[in-house]
Parts: C-alpha cells; sequence; structure tokens
C-alpha cells in the first residue's frame, strides 16, 4: 500500500489513520509495502522495584512477511514531509496500541524524529488532537527527543516547550552520545534524561567511568531531572547502574520489546533478586575496600602517636612510607594549612609525572577546603577516610586519611595519601 501523503481534504490526523487498520488484538499501520506494529519494552522504578512505564517501538514487515529493522524503515523516507508522515504514523499506533493494555498511570515513552521536533507545524496540528480524540491524559505521555541532533537552539526550546504545554513530559534521549551537553540541559529542563548505552557500556570495565557516572546522576538531580540508564544487557551492568543512583532502569536484561505489556503479577521477582545482589554486591565493595586499608589504618595510626610522643614527622612516618600504596605524608595545621613539604614515599619518588611539575612543591599549601581536613578537624582523634579522588599533587586517583594530632596547645592535622588507581581496586 503506497500512502497518499497529506490528502488536501482530510486533516492532519485524518490523514494519518487513513494509513491505519484495526485488527482483532492491535492496530496495524501501512506504509509504502510495509505492514507497521508495535512492541513495548518496560521501563522499571528501581524505588518500586516495577515497571512504571513502556517505550514504544517501531516493528515492520513487508509483504512476505519478512521482518524490516526500524532503522531501514527511516531510511525509505525521500523527503521532510514523508519523514512527518512516518512519525505521526508510529506515534498513532503506539498510542492505540497501548492504552488498551496499560493501567492507569504507566507511562509510555514514544520517540519523535527530531527533524519532526522541529518542523512538524507546517504540516498542521497533530499530537494535541490525537491526545484528545482518544482521551489520552498528556500526563502519561514522554516524549523522547533525541537533541545532538538538533542544532537550531531556539526550534529546540520551541519544540520543547510545545510538549511540555500540553501536559507531557520531556525526555532527553541518548545523553552523554554525541554532542549532548548539560548547557543545554539547564536550558530545557527535561524532566528525565535518558543515559546512553555506552556510559554503562564502558563502566562494566573501566573504573573511571563507573566512578563519574554516580556524579553525572548527581549532576543531573540537582538540575532537576530524574535519570533514566538505558541499554542494560547483564547483571553487572544493572549492579553497576543500581550503585549510580539512577532512578529508572531499561535494556534487554529487564525485558525486550514485546507486542504485549509485563503482566505484574507473572514478572515480580527480577528486582527483589537484583536487589538482594544489589545488597551483597555492596557489602563485598565494602568489605574489599576497609579490608584494604586496614593495615594501612594500623601504621597510620602507630605513626599519629609517635608523633604526639615527640618523634618527628620523618621519624614517626618512616615505616608507614615504605608500605606498597603509600604516596606521601604531609601535616597541616589547624587552618588547613601545609607545615612542610610533604614526605614521598621511597617507592614512589621516582614515579613524578614532570608534566605536573608546577604541584610538586605543597608548603604552604592551603587544604582547609578538603573534606578529609574538615571532618578530621570535626572529630579529633579519630581516623578519617576519605573517598577515592583526583589528587591534585600527582593526578591519580587517591584515599587520603586523616587524624588530628595534639601537640600540647597545638593541634595539627596528619594526612596520608594512597595511591587508588584502577589496578589497586
Amino acid at each position: 500500500m503506497n500512502n497518499p501523503i497529506f490528502l488536501k481534504e482530510l486533516d492532519a490526523l485524518d490523514q494519518i489513520e487513513a494509513a491505519t487498520q484495526s485488527l482483532k488484538t492491535e492496530v496495524m499501520g501501512h506504509y509504502k509495502d510495509l505492514r507497521l506494529f508495535s512492541h513495548f519494552q518496560p521501563i522499571f522504578s528501581l524505588v518500586h522495584k516495577r515497571p512504571v512505564g513502556y517505550e514504544a517501538l517501531l516493528r515492520a514487515r513487508n509483504q512476505t512477511g519478512t521482518n524490516i529493522p526500524p532503522l531501514a524503515v527511516l531510511n525509505m523516507v525521500e523527503s521532510e514531509e514523508d519523514t512527518v508522515f512516518l512519525d505521526r504514523l508510529c506515534r498513532n499506533l503506539h498510542l492505540r496500541n497501548f492504552l488498551p493494555m496499560a493501567d492507569g498511570s504507566s507511562w509510555i515513552f514514544i520517540n519523535i524524529n527530531p527533524q519532526v521536533t522541529v518542523s512538524g507545524k507546517k504540516y498542521g496540528s497533530y499530537f494535541g488532537d490525537l491526545l484528545e480524540r482518544y482521551q489520552i491524559s498528556p500526563h502519561r505521555i514522554v516524549v523522547e527527543i533525541l537533541e545532538s541532533n538538533i542544532h537550531d537552539e531556539s526550534l529546540l526550546a520551541e519544540a520543547v516547550d510545545y510538549y511540555k504545554n500540553l501536559g507531557c513530559l520531556v525526555a532527553i534521549d541518548d545523553f552523554g552520545a554525541g554532542h549532548s551537553n548539560f548547557d543545554r540541559i539547564w536550558r530545557l529542563a527535561p524532566q528525565i534524561v535518558k543515559l546512553d548505552r555506552s556510559m554503562i557500556a564502558q563502566a562494566a570495565y573501566n573504573v573511571n567511568v563507573r566512578r563519574v557516572i554516580p556524579n553525572l546522576v548527581s549532576l543531573l538531580h540537582d538540575s532537576g531531572s530524574l535519570a533514566l540508564m538505558e541499554g542494560i544487557e547483564t547483571e553487572r551492568e544493572a549492579l553497576i547502574a543500581m550503585d549510580s543512583g539512577v532512578d529508572f532502569v531499561q535494556g534487554y536484561y529487564f525485558g525486550k520489546p514485546k507486542n504485549l505489556l509485563i503482566n505484574p503479577e507473572q514478572d515480580t521477582e527480577l528486582l527483589p533478586k537484583l536487589c538482594e545482589s544489589f545488597k551483597n554486591f555492596t557489602q563485598r565493595n565494602t568489605e574489599k575496600y576497609h579490608r584494604e586499608l586496614q593495615e594501612y589504618l594500623i601504621k597510620f595510626q602507630q605513626s599519629a602517636k609517635l608523633i604526639e610522643s615527640g618523634a618527628t614527622t620523618e621519624q614517626a612516618c618512616f615505616e608507614l612510607l615504605n608500605q606498597a600504596k603509600i604516596e606521601r605524608c604531609y601535616l597541616l595545621n589547624r587552618e588547613g594549612r601545609q607545615i612542610g613539604s610533604n614526605l614521598t614515599s621511597p617507592r614512589r619518588s621516582t614515579w613524578n609525572d614532570p608534566r605536573f611539575s608546577p604541584l610538586f612543591d605543597a608548603r604552604d599549601a592551603i587544604w582547609s577546603r578538603r573534606p578529609y581536613f574538615r571532618r578530621a578537624i570535626s572529630n579529633p582523634g579519630e581516623v578519617q577516610i576519605s573517598r577515592p579522588y583526583l589528587s591534585i599533587a600527582g593526578a591519580n586517583m587517591c584515599v587520603t586519611l586523616s587524624v588530628t594530632i595534639n601537640l600540647g596547645q597545638n593541634t595539627q592535622v596528619l594526612c596520608c595519601d594512597l595511591d587508588w588507581n584502577e589496578d589497586t581496586q
């Protein structure tokens, strides 16, 4: 069936519905010589341990029943008008197929072609009319916009405002791929940001990416957006996603796209089991972290006591500095100002990267902004352990131990940096 694109005598919605056909259990679309169908992939809330929405995805077959990849269908468009027609047809199918199966609150995530996002209004009113005809509450629609493909900022903002004014939620899709940036997140203020599959794939084997994702999620939350990690395919990726603090998850691990929605009564085991795995996962990581630190904590406390007993810093830290992961020791006064130079481990004195030589001399440096200093001052006599962070002293990941020491009326803070690069974890 070759579609008459935008017949003059019909309004925009009726033109689209002329290319649809109601079957016994679903609505099918006709585009050129293809038959179009809807599949839905569940999106889970980790807190609620259940699906809270579904992404609608296109499936197509030719006249012989052969499956045609969605990308191949999209590549068949021959003009802007054709693009708008296909995009609107898909939305029509997805909404009409979703509603009879869904509960009264689940979201449907609908992808909108970036070109349609900015130019669809030239082809008449459509989406608002579609929602009105089928009495669809706009707040159940999450419009996914692939913002990296839209270069006209004003048109992008106008499109986002249009869907928000309808009452829909807006999601930025594939964030972290291509030209995505936070500047657009701040200006567009989407309710949901979908993190590109490439992030979780890299985090599964790259500890540096794994460290960054929780901070990225936190920044999205601070910007007013919920975070969704898509493309999760394994339990390990699922556990990393949970550890990152994302709100929602999606991917083959949780459910492949199907023409039916998940039956909550039949699919109740995955999330509880994953939560139990996550509990064990975090417990193992925490135990491993503290186990690796334990020998250094003992040596560090011994060094602090030796200084309080009158030993010089060099004498007190000699044995500590010869431990495998120790990088440096240094003293701070009560205001956080460094006293003297770093005492560097003899194992690492030749490891300094000359590219960072302007940072080597830390005499009189101010470390009062560092959490490990503030916590040590707030908890006198208790050893503080920082989270892994990038050290300005060596431009590498490190963990800092800190504790106050009392020298008469004078309080100082002894600090010790441990190398915490990937091969140490």
